[in-house]
């Protein structure tokens, strides 16, 4: 889509601030109204849509991506399915399967995996049990049940941050404790992505993965900034 306005500002309206192009206010995928509470978080999706040149490239402008998730569906009738889908990943989340061998490799797993297997038992009182190689292992039912229980009480904007990380994780551990705040960008990306990064320290870098690592972490940087934008009150 070809850029059609001049400038994209952040402002007042009833309830919060929103974005406007041209004086007219931005809306959702679905035509909702977006309105935010933080200012903070108004500017910088006006920044985004600024920031823009010729064309509009959505991918560009992940806050507001995560802004139109949370208001047409975290918000609203997809947030059951999307409840099962992030239920689904946790009955068999990445974090739980740790390598039976080399010995470095699962000594690194355990000074990142381990912390948010404790951390999830001490702060939402859910037990996930550690499964040695690749043998599926169900989890047991009462704290997928606590889970299931958890992220149907999320406000929207924490489940928002949780659904991105985790589709882009593999882990809704990690993603609880980045919504959350427990964890920062970086180490959720090196929790996600522990295995990757000793491969190629092993056997040497390769581009395409290089660069697929770094766009992880290009987008656990936007939901982290997402996730302390909206709970700005400025």
């Amino acid at each position: 889509m070809k850029r059609f306005y001049k400038i994209a500002e952040a402002g007042t309206a009833p309830g919060g601030y929103v974005i406007r192009l041209d004086g007219k206010p931005v809306k959702s995928v679905m035509q909702h109204s977006l309105i935010f509470t933080s200012k903070d978080l108004a500017d910088a999706i006006a920044a985004e849509w600024q920031a823009q040149e010729k064309e509009i490239i959505p991918n560009s402008m992940p806050l507001m991506q995560l802004a139109n998730t949370m208001t047409d569906k975290s918000s609203g009738p997809d947030r059951q399915a999307m409840n099962v889908e992030l239920l689904k990943y946790g009955a068999s989340d990445l974090i739980c399967y740790f390598a039976a061998t080399p010995a470095d490799l699962v000594a690194r797993q355990e000074a990142v995996w381990l912390p948010l297997l404790k951390w999830l038992a001490d702060t939402h009182g859910i037990v996930f049990e550690r499964v040695d190689g690749i043998r599926y292992h169900n989890q047991p039912p009462e704290s997928l049940e606590k889970l299931n229980t958890l992220l149907t009480t999320m406000n929207a904007p924490d489940f928002t941050a949780a659904q991105a990380a985790t589709a882009l994780t593999g882990s809704v551990i990690i993603a609880l404790a980045l919504a959350d705040g427990y964890l920062d960008a970086e180490v959720a990306h090196a929790a996600a992505c522990v295995d990757e990064i000793y491969q190629l320290e092993k056997w040497g870098e390769d581009a395409l993965a290089r660069k697929r690592l770094d766009n992880i972490r290009l987008e656990l940087h936007a939901i982290a900034k997402f996730r302390d934008l909206i709970r700005s009150s400025s």
